[in-house]
């Protein structure tokens, strides 16, 4: 066969043939890599954020460089309902989300968020990874896979005014996150539900829209929602997980053996993220003391009286969702530490 003869693309084709039919015979071939993007809300010194670098070095670690997590905190690559969605149609790699993302579209998944659920803030990673498995169910129905958690709370509220009693949540505008649990959780509260997006937040505190907001401490100081609402009323009223996902298509399509680092990894860099949050929380209210913020906490009874209007709103929430959530609710009892 004369090449001169043949276009360049019939010549390339035969090349590239050629290539593949000797590469054997050269050594074993060179290991594919990859490079993804994952989307975080939070900003660079949240220990949510920390969290997702310590999960893209490790990846890097595990693969000797093949595959790379390029991180995007902040929302660079849209909000969290964005991210979230993108993450489910392959736009984007990775996303770490909570409620007002993932939830959206896992609703069975605000079950591990219920007011109240954890007796303490550590028992939320053993009731995660105990239930890996149903979560991941959920998860993979939805176009995700989990591969690791992060943790928000205990959940207090950021507040324009001081109270201390279940009674000044009444016709109270509580910033809450867009999703239906807290919409209704705040109803049941006597509370205005004020849902906005996490970055107009401050906003709404400064120009009045809102009287106060919940969120745990370290989303408080790093966000400076400080700045404008100078008092931090201890309900402490929610422990939430956040999920490290990719979407599933992509993750099935890796090797297995990155499938296994990946795993690690989420793993390695939660339990780390958990450590980290329960030291900052502390570190932070007292930042925020020294800047001016006030530490409110409820006068007696009440947190009872809190925890007493919630539970009925909590077993209906679960019912609403359907038999799935009631389920889920039920193994997230079976698992929780009896300490």
């Amino acid at each position: 066969m004369n090449l001169k003869l043949l276009s360049r693309t019939k010549r390339s084709a035969i090349v590239a043939v050629a290539a593949t039919m000797l590469a054997p015979l050269s050594g074993p071939a060179a290991a594919e890599t990859y490079t993804m993007k994952l989307s975080n809300l939070y900003p660079e010194n949240h220990p949510m954020c920390i969290e997702t670098h310590n999960f893209a070095k490790f990846v890097d670690e595990g693969t000797n460089g093949d595959v790379k997590i390029e991180v995007y905190c902040n929302n660079q690559l849209g909000d969290e309902r964005e991210a979230s969605e993108a993450v489910r149609r392959g736009s984007i790699d990775m996303v770490m989300s909570g409620g007002g993302g993932i939830g959206r579209f896992i609703p069975e998944l605000y079950m591990l968020e219920l007011p109240f659920l954890y007796p303490q803030t550590r028992d939320i990673n053993d009731v995660t990874w105990a239930l890996l498995d149903d979560i991941n169910a959920l998860a993979n129905a939805k176009g995700y896979e989990m591969l690791g958690f992060g943790y928000e709370g205990p959940r207090s509220v950021n507040s324009v005014k001081s109270f201390d009693t279940l009674a000044g949540m009444t016709d109270y505008k509580l910033r809450i996150p867009e999703a239906p649990l807290y919409v209704g959780m705040a109803k049941a509260l006597g509370a205005v539900p004020t849902p906005t997006a996490f970055s107009e937040a401050y906003t709404s505190l400064q120009t009045g829209v809102a009287d106060g907001m919940e969120s745990g401490p370290s989303t408080t100081y790093n966000n400076k929602f400080y700045e404008v609402a100078p008092y931090y009323v201890m309900t402490r009223h929610i422990v939430n997980p956040c999920y490290l996902a990719i979407n599933l298509e992509l993750f099935e399509s890796l090797p297995p053996e990155y499938q296994a680092v990946m795993k690690a990894a989420g793993k390695k860099a939660t339990d780390i993220m958990l450590d980290d949050v329960l030291a900052s929380n502390d570190e932070v209210i007292a930042k925020m003391k020294k800047e001016g913020l006030e530490i409110v906490e409820l006068a007696p009874g009440e947190a009872e009286k809190f925890r007493d209007r919630l539970a009925p709103f909590s077993a209906a929430y679960a019912e609403k969702v359907g038999p799935q959530a009631e389920a889920l609710l039920k193994r997230i009892h079976e698992v929780m530490p009896k300490d």
